[in-house]
C-alpha cells in the first residue's frame, strides 16, 4: 500500500515563516497593549501646563517587555513624585490607577493584535 500527501512543503513553508513573524507579532501585541496604558495614565494624570501628560512614555521592546513610564531625569521629572507622593505632598497617582481601570483593554488590545497577526499569516 503506498500513501502520497500533497501539500505538506507547503504547510511546512507556511509554518516557518509563522516562526519568524513571532517576535515581530509580540511587538506588536505589546505596543498594542502599551498604547491602551497611555492613554489611561494621560486621561488621569492632573493638567496643569500639559508637560507630564504629554511626557508619558512607551520605551522600546526590550528582552520582551515594553514599559510606559515618565522619565524621572527629563522635563516632567515631577511625574514620579506625583504618583508616590513625598513628605510634604500627598500622592496625586495616575500611572497605578490606569492600569488597574485598563487592564482589561490592555488584554484585548493585545489578544486582538496577536488574532489580527496569525489571521494574517494563516
Amino acid at each position: 500500500m503506498e500513501m502520497q500527501l500533497e501539500g505538506l512543503q507547503e504547510l511546512n513553508r507556511q509554518m516557518q515563516q509563522m516562526e519568524r513573524n513571532v517576535e515581530k507579532d509580540k511587538g506588536k501585541a505589546l505596543t498594542a497593549g502599551a498604547k491602551v496604558m497611555q492613554k489611561g495614565a494621560q486621561s488621569l494624570v492632573k493638567v496643569k501646563t500639559g508637560n507630564l501628560k504629554e511626557h508619558i512614555e512607551i520605551s522600546e521592546i526590550e528582552n520582551g517587555e515594553i514599559e510606559v513610564y515618565v522619565d524621572n531625569q527629563g522635563i516632567a521629572y515631577y511625574g514620579y513624585m506625583l504618583e508616590i507622593g513625598t513628605s510634604r505632598m500627598p500622592a496625586q497617582p495616575f500611572m497605578g490607577p490606569a492600569f488597574m481601570q485598563k487592564k482589561l483593554l490592555i488584554e484585548q488590545a493585545m489578544a486582538n493584535s496577536l488574532r489580527q497577526s496569525l489571521g494574517s499569516s494563516l
